[in-house]
């Protein structure tokens, strides 16, 4: 038997902590759902060995990225198998809730129980009590589901009694779905208005299934900061998932963070691997249980001008 491990990563720090604010960690991460490893596993990740992709690897996997990095926010997409992840982290303190996704595209599983995906949202309970949740179907302007999903959780953090919304929002990828993504990212940023007010926290995890250069991932930095892109200087990272398919690989920086400045500052975020620490399988591997790698930031609250 392998032993459990995961990638060898870095953190890249942007800011000093000030004396005063509250400090953060959130995690934003594709988790991969299992129903699409076993709906057809040889098209979709030809160069992962069958044992990696098998739920009884990946789920300690898995485990082992969220504990490694002890987040008090988890935002997940791609959630199927819900029924295991909320005990277990339950187990270390979180709650959480759980979304599915209209339209779920898994088709077929191993054991022959359908399980469709979708977003779950977790906090620690020694951080944060949850007020409320609020879902929607983003649609495009002429209210046409886009399929694509927005779905938030207002919490109240135990030390100051103040408000934060976590929004995770996961888009439908294809390059034939781009000016849906479009127009999906105004609706969310209309829903986030809609639920959220001025003075109040906002971190918004997202598989945008779109690159930094397309015009809904530009719509959503006009509204709010990129996490990574602020702390890397104006950089956007290399890649946030990275995977082999018979038609070639595929590496692209689909998933973000995102929040608004006026209420955090970023401190520091979890770089990406390097292509030797990824290997030769890409992913999922033996030390990442998903095809995509997660985001881990630090945010520190804001409590005055200084």
């Amino acid at each position: 038997n392998e032993p459990y491990m995961v990638l060898s990563r870095r953190f890249k720090g942007r800011t000093e902590p000030k004396e005063k604010g509250q400090i953060v960690r959130v995690m934003q991460w594709n988790v991969l759902a299992q129903g699409l490893t076993e709906s057809n596993p040889r098209k979709n990740y030809c160069k992962t060995p069958p044992r990696y992709l098998a739920w009884e690897t990946r789920r300690y996997l898995l485990l082992l990225e969220i504990m490694s990095y002890m987040p008090d926010i988890i935002i997940l997409q791609e959630v199927d198998r819900y029924d295991f992840l909320e005990p277990k982290l339950r187990e270390f303190g979180y709650r959480g809730k759980f979304r599915e996704r209209p339209n779920s595209p898994i088709t077929q599983t191993d054991d022959g129980v359908l399980k469709p995906d979708g977003c779950a949202i977790f906090y620690h309970v020694d951080r944060f009590d949850m007020v409320d949740a609020q879902f929607k179907q983003l649609v495009n302007q002429s209210g046409n589901p886009t399929g694509c999903i927005a779905f938030a959780l207002r919490l109240i953090m135990l030390e100051d009694n103040s408000s934060l919304l976590v929004v995770n929002s996961h888009f439908r990828g294809g390059s034939e779905f781009s000016p849906a993504r479009q127009e999906a990212c105004v609706d969310l940023c209309n829903f986030i208005a809609e639920n959220s007010d001025p003075n109040e926290m906002v971190v918004i995890g997202a598989d945008l299934c779109e690159e930094p250069s397309e015009r809904g991932y530009n719509h959503m930095t006009s509204k709010y900061k990129d996490v990574y892109t602020y702390a890397l200087d104006g950089k956007t990272m290399p890649y946030t998932t990275w995977r082999v398919r018979p038609e070639g690989e595929e590496k692209f920086a689909n998933d973000c963070v995102f929040f608004n400045d006026s209420q955090f500052r970023v401190l520091q975020v979890l770089d990406a691997p390097t292509d030797t620490a990824v290997g030769g399988y890409k992913l999922p591997s033996n030390v990442c249980g998903s095809d995509h790698i997660s985001l881990v930031c630090d945010l520190q609250r804001i409590v005055s001008k200084d």
